[in-house]
């Protein structure tokens, strides 16, 4: 039987506060900029996401729903005063984020820690970029580290799948259980059968 559950309309909630802060700018009632209307709804829309896709089991909803929070909440870090986040950080970011939304996806289900490969790749690569934007590694070296060694990625995804294919073929598949057979009843004695 099919029931319907009733769902709390998130994102309708979400786009009457962001019209209603919009309308009273507009109005100049109150002194907000669009963009610091905009990151923060596209942020909660990707928790949303992440979080339908965690209840659902769709690791597709969860890493675009990771993806879209983390942008947002950069490009909204950007529009504040509290963080100096520059342009240039974008493309380490890009590979954080990326890596981490691979790592949500390995979270939604232990068994699949093929996930877990790219996702160390990417943060890996994404904070070393990181680093050499903020001073602390020359962007030289950053450089010839990524193009020395980007085939250690090829190498490890190669040994991960062998390693998940042989786990596999080892691995007895599933029988269901034998059947039983019903049990015996006592045969009927034929002074019994006349009395029933």
């Amino acid at each position: 039987m099919h029931m319907n559950r009733k769902h709390f309309p998130w994102v309708g909630i979400l786009l009457i506060i962001a019209g209603t802060v919009l309308l009273l700018n507009r109005l100049d009632m109150i002194d907000v900029r669009f963009s610091q209307i905009l990151w923060p709804f596209l942020a909660l829309l990707g928790l949303f996401q992440v979080g339908q896709g965690f209840s659902h089991n769709r690791s597709g909803q969860i890493f675009g729903g990771t993806v879209l929070f983390l942008y947002s909440l950069f490009f909204f870090l950007r529009t504040t005063d509290y963080v100096d986040f520059h342009g240039y950080m974008f493309f380490p970011a890009t590979f954080i984020v990326i890596g981490i939304a691979f790592f949500m996806v390995f979270l939604n289900n232990l068994r699949e820690w093929l996930f877990l490969i790219p996702a160390c790749i990417l943060i890996g690569v994404g904070a070393v970029f990181f680093f050499s934007e903020m001073g602390f590694i020359d962007t030289w070296d950053a450089w010839r580290a990524v193009h020395t060694y980007w085939p250690v990625a090829l190498i490890v995804s190669g040994l991960a799948i062998i390693l998940r294919r042989r786990r596999s073929q080892q691995s007895p598949p599933m029988q269901p259980p034998p059947m039983q057979p019903p049990p015996m009843q006592p045969p009927i004695e034929p002074e019994q059968a006349a009395q029933q």
